[in-house]
């Protein structure tokens, strides 16, 4: 696997065909009780696919203050991450990292998190953080597993009419500073 920056234009037909899809036999719910919330895993009675319009990714990477690719052995994009400052509370947001089903288990994610961790403490950010939704499973294990914790949620943020009703974002991070 070649580790190296993301670049828009250069990039952009490979980040628009992109296939950042996940599927997952279980989710997580929000359970409100007051102003207490609790999230509960749970097991679906179907399998969950989820595809991303990749055709926004290029946009992202525009955006981003930093953005890494991995990329095959046969010049595929195997997977990326981007991140982007926000200098008035100094955290740095992960605004995507994404690898591709062919490619996952291989340590890619891994790679690009610490990639994207390396370069919000060298820009003397506190913490790193990120949304996902709370279908999304195996993201949410993922960055478990690499320290991330609960931090928020909001389940207001997306349109219902665009996504299926279990989805509400997530919000985890991760302290960068001692």
């Amino acid at each position: 696997m070649n580790y190296r920056p993301l670049r828009v234009p250069a990039d952009s037909e490979r980040l628009a065909a992109f296939d950042a899809s996940y599927c997952t036999s279980h989710i997580w719910r929000v359970e409100a009780d007051g102003l207490a919330l609790r999230l509960v895993e749970e097991a679906l009675p179907e399998p969950f696919h989820k595809a991303y319009d990749a055709r926004a990714f290029p946009n992202d990477v525009a955006d981003a203050d930093f953005a890494l690719a991995a990329e095959a052995r046969d010049g595929s994009l195997a997977g990326f991450a981007c991140v982007r400052l926000v200098p008035w509370n100094r955290s740095a947001e992960l605004s995507a990292l994404f690898v591709a089903p062919k490619h996952q288990g291989q340590g890619i994610g891994r790679t690009l998190l610490g990639g994207a961790m390396t370069y919000a403490r060298s820009q003397a950010m506190r913490c790193l953080w990120l949304e996902t939704q709370t279908s999304n499973h195996p993201a949410i294990g993922f960055y478990q597993r690499a320290g991330f914790t609960f931090c928020g949620l909001n389940t207001m943020l997306y349109d219902p009419t665009e996504v299926a009703p279990e989805e509400v974002a997530l919000y985890l991070s991760h302290q960068l500073t001692g």
